[in-house]
């Protein structure tokens, strides 16, 4: 077997200067859409649950799952709101429309609970202790 040279085991010189054709791949997480599959825009909520003052440091995953829960709960509420501008015979969703399909549903209702929307108006109904007693004289 027959030794190796120096020539072959001297290093090249890009590599010892650290100059390379390639770049180093980053670490940061890639919240894009494409690669998340949402419509919300993970970096815009990353700022603002850090301005909330969620946690000291926000890892990109909760940033992933929460805009995943967002983005499922407002096509639940607006396919409702559709639905209930469908049946008033509107084809734009106003406040209104959103607010009485969010009192209509039983498992949205709470979570809306302490909400106020302006421009919504009231649910309809008469509540029954504002019900006067009924007798034989009282639609004379």
């Amino acid at each position: 077997m027959p030794a190796k040279s120096a020539t072959a085991m001297a290093p090249t010189p890009a590599l010892v200067t650290g100059e390379s054709s390639t770049k180093q791949k980053s670490k940061a997480a890639n919240m894009t859409s494409k690669n998340t599959g949402l419509v919300f825009n993970c970096y815009s909520l990353k700022r603002r649950m850090k301005a909330a003052r969620v946690g000291r440091f926000i890892r990109p995953s909760s940033v992933v799952y929460m805009g995943a829960v967002l983005e499922y709960l407002l096509a639940e509420v607006l396919e409702l709101a559709g639905n209930c501008a469908r049946d008033n015979k509107r084809k734009i969703i106003k406040p209104r429309h959103v607010m009485m399909a969010v009192e209509m549903d039983d498992e949205l209702k709470p979570l809306f609970s302490d909400v106020i929307m302006p421009g919504s108006g009231v649910v309809p109904g008469v509540h029954t202790c504002l019900m006067g007693k009924r007798d034989q004289d009282t639609f004379r």
